[in-house]
């Protein structure tokens, strides 16, 4: 069996990208897990999910949370999902479409463990911390922590959102059995590669005292230092929730993704990231998403990166 943090490891693909603004990351789930499968590293236990919805036949009723009830029924099987897998005491690790996913799983880990500490690790080029309620563009993809810290941002409000979009977000932040909101303490939760994020997102950013890394600070101490200083602060945290981002990687490495930023994560960073977090023993759940191989010049570069990277996380 696979094993990952010295417990088995079971490969979820949730493969909907209806969070996002452009459609593609849908088929990043699979392009990865067939790259990786290329690379000689064979997951056991795979679970596909079918919640995707078809954004051909789709047209969201909603302006400042797009397809809000489409993201909360695809959400409600990947909560169940990895709340099965995490209750079972495997790991999961979860190859997604958009960072909307990450409701979800976080959610599934969250209502599987109900009583401990969860730290959030987000690798990523963006702040995912606002509501419909400030969004710019309408895309859940950009809410996910919010959503999970049970963030409204209604003193930033800018948008009036309506009585529908009100309910789902509301359901959102509950999702589970348990009505478990918010899933984390905002305290606990680190942002490695930040820097595209709007002046509503930086504001909380300082205003919650969120603990964050920008890619000035990876060039000065490190990424490894950065890595022991995130662990050191999410020390009295009983599991970790790590979420990776494809766009936290620098575009020069591949353009695959949604949303790509400039200044990002080198290879060789990305590398010691998946080595140090795969193997950490508060391990919960490991997220890769945002993969979109329609945006890329050959279908496949960005997929075939993030698998060299889960490779050498893996290795001895």
């Amino acid at each position: 069996m696979m094993k990952i943090a010295n417990k088995e490891a079971v490969l979820i693909l949730s493969n909907y990208d209806i969070g996002a603004g452009k459609k593609g990351a849908a088929d990043g789930p699979k392009a990865v897990k067939d790259n990786v499968k290329q690379l000689g590293i064979n997951f056991e236990d795979v679970i596909v999910l079918n919640n995707a919805f078809d954004r051909e036949e789709l047209e969201s009723s909603f302006v400042f949370a797009k397809f809000i009830d489409q993201v909360f029924e695809s959400s409600k099987t990947l909560e169940s999902t990895v709340n099965a897998v995490a209750n079972s005491s495997r790991i999961p690790v979860i190859l997604s479409g958009d960072h909307s996913n990450a409701i979800g799983g976080l959610s599934g880990l969250k209502n599987a463990n109900p009583d401990k500490k969860i730290g959030v690790i987000w690798i990523d080029a963006h702040a995912d911390l606002h509501s419909p309620y400030t969004t710019p563009s309408g895309n859940i993809h950009g809410m996910p922590l919010a959503v999970l810290a049970g963030l409204d941002n209604n003193e930033m409000s800018k948008n009036k959102i309506s009585e529908t979009e009100a309910y789902y977000w509301n359901e959102l932040k509950k999702l589970g059995v348990l009505d478990i909101s918010p899933k984390f303490d905002i305290k606990d939760l680190v942002f490695i590669g930040i820097r595209d994020a709007e002046d509503e997102e930086w504001e909380l950013i300082e205003k919650l005292g969120i603990k964050t890394f920008e890619p000035e600070d990876i060039n000065t101490i490190g990424i490894q230092e950065i890595l022991n200083q995130t662990i050191t602060y999410l020390s009295s945290c009983d599991l970790l929730y790590i979420s990776f981002d494809a766009d936290s990687l620098d575009p020069e490495i591949s353009l695959g993704t949604g949303t790509p930023s400039p200044d990002g994560l080198k290879k060789e960073e990305a590398k010691i990231i998946f080595k140090t977090l795969l193997n950490h023993e508060k391990l919960g759940a490991f997220e890769i998403t945002e993969v979109n191989p329609n945006l890329d010049q050959d279908g496949k570069e960005m997929a075939k990166v993030i698998s060299e990277l889960i490779q050498f996380g893996l290795k001895d």
